[in-house]
């Protein structure tokens, strides 16, 4: 019979290792944009501060300069300083208070108004601006303009300082390499303790998963070994206790099983010994025939469990004897046609009465004694069977009973001599019976021997023939019984 395939199983270790990376790529990409953003707000914030910082000291280095006659004597040199100095700005210029360039790094732009401040619009900001101070923001820069005052507090002029906007964009990038490279990194990380973490979780889920893979095959002797503190290890002693109280409720059933075995297999054999002792049959034939019947299906390869069924049943297998009437049944005379039929009746009616039970051993007595009357060759009773259509049990059982028949005392004849009673059992080979369960028979017949002598020897049961003294009934010219 083909093994059914079993169901295809999700790797639990895959999923939670995927989930825990994917977990942590998700957990990683929000930190990762919320530090971008507040990067960005920090670095506008530190732009602004610096670009005022820077314009509040180039006017107040300006602001004494824009009173003399000559201003862009001392405050080119001072911007033109200012711009090498600090690469990052883009622009720094110094205007008198009519807006007029008195500041420049190029000479030409001096006395003229600045040409792009038209291009600023005003910007607000979180940071804290003094008077007349003003953040200002263009396409591509972002500039502080801030007054330049003299001593007393007068507006002397204004400053202008702008810086690249892209310089944000060029630090982010920068530090977005650095946070993504940091990121990879503890993604890895977090990664190689995620697949360690769920090995240790998975690896006392495997063992539990094979102790109950044991308890499932039978095995309840085998606990499972993990113990832990932890809810898994809770589950682990669970399941050792429930395994445990399996194998006390297994061990209480199987008593009891036992039991009704034991009470089913005295019952049929008290009922065999009632017809045995109905029929003025020898002591013992009952035995010798369940015994004989079981050793010959070892013989034969039933299994062990078949052997000790048919060894219990088969004790039933004249059961329907019970319902013939004492003039037939005690005649010592040979039978009329009539009473020959009525005889054979037996075997149908212990049939009828074993097979209103479902017990398997009543079920198998009932089988034994609708078949041993059967032939190999269709000839035999009640339903004409041939051949391997007779239940192996009623074949088995039919050598063992007409062997017995013929070797042993009967009020009406004594035992037969062994040597003819095995001629006839071997002229009915394929006949009567089934050739290769008789050669069997004949072939080990010595362990047959032993054990009827074993019980005759047990049983020393005299039989009782008070009521044919006197009668000889003549052998039989075929084999029945």
């Amino acid at each position: 019979m083909r093994k059914p395939a079993e169901p295809r199983v999700i790797s639990m270790r895959l999923l939670l290792s995927l989930s825990t990376v994917a977990m942590l790529a998700v957990t990683m990409t929000a930190v990762f944009g919320v530090t971008e953003r507040n990067s960005r707000r920090a670095l506008q914030q530190e732009l602004e501060t610096r670009l005022l910082l820077e314009a509040r000291h180039l006017a107040l280095l300006s602001s004494d300069a824009l009173l003399t006659d000559f201003p862009e004597l001392t405050l080119c040199p001072i911007v033109t300083e200012m711009l090498q100095d600090r690469p990052e700005l883009a622009m720094a210029v110094v205007v008198d208070h009519d807006g007029n360039v008195q500041g420049h790094p190029d000479v030409r732009q001096l006395g003229q108004p600045i040409a792009q401040l038209g291009r600023f619009t005003r910007y607000e900001t979180r940071v804290r601006l003094n008077a007349g101070e003003e953040l200002l923001l263009s396409d591509h820069l972002l500039a502080a303009q801030v007054p330049a005052r003299h001593a007393g507090g007068q507006v002397v002029g204004s400053v202008l300082v702008a810086e690249n906007r892209g310089h944000i964009d060029a630090v982010l990038a920068r530090t977005r390499k650095q946070v993504a490279l940091v990121a990879a990194v503890l993604l890895l990380f977090g990664a190689a303790l995620a697949l360690v973490a769920v090995q240790r979780l998975l690896a006392p889920l495997a063992t539990i998963r094979e102790g109950l893979r044991r308890i499932g095959d039978g095995d309840l002797d085998t606990p499972i070994a993990f113990r832990s503190r932890t809810e898994l290890g809770l589950l682990a002693s669970t399941i050792n206790t429930m395994a445990d109280q399996i194998k006390r409720s297994q061990k209480i059933a199987r008593a009891r099983e036992r039991e009704v075995i034991k009470t089913q297999s005295e019952v049929i054999h008290t009922l065999g010994e009632v017809v045995e002792n109905r029929s003025q049959e020898t002591g013992g034939h009952i035995d010798r025939v369940a015994e004989g019947a079981a050793l010959l299906a070892r013989l034969a390869g039933l299994p062990r469990p078949q052997c000790e069924l048919l060894r219990m049943a088969a004790p039933m297998h004249d059961v329907g004897k019970i319902a013939i009437g004492d003039a037939i049944l005690h005649k010592p005379g040979k039978l009329s046609d009539e009473e020959f039929a009525t005889m054979q009746t037996h075997a149908s009616i212990g049939a009828d009465i074993l097979s209103q039970s479902e017990r398997p051993i009543f079920r198998a007595a009932a089988v034994i004694a609708g078949h041993h009357h059967e032939r190999w060759d269709g000839r035999g009773y009640p339903n004409q069977l041939a051949g391997e259509d007779i239940h192996i049990f009623g074949r088995i059982v039919s050598i063992v009973d007409v062997f017995d028949a013929l070797t042993s005392d009967r009020c009406y004849r004594p035992a037969m001599p062994l040597e003819k009673a095995l001629g006839i059992m071997q002229e009915g080979r394929g006949t009567q019976f089934d050739p290769e369960l008789l050669d069997l028979f004949m072939a080990h017949f010595g362990e047959f021997a032993r054990l009827t002598e074993v019980i005759n020897r047990e049983r020393e049961t005299p039989v009782d023939c008070s009521e044919v003294t006197g009668k000889q009934q003549p052998e039989p010219e075929t084999v029945t019984v």
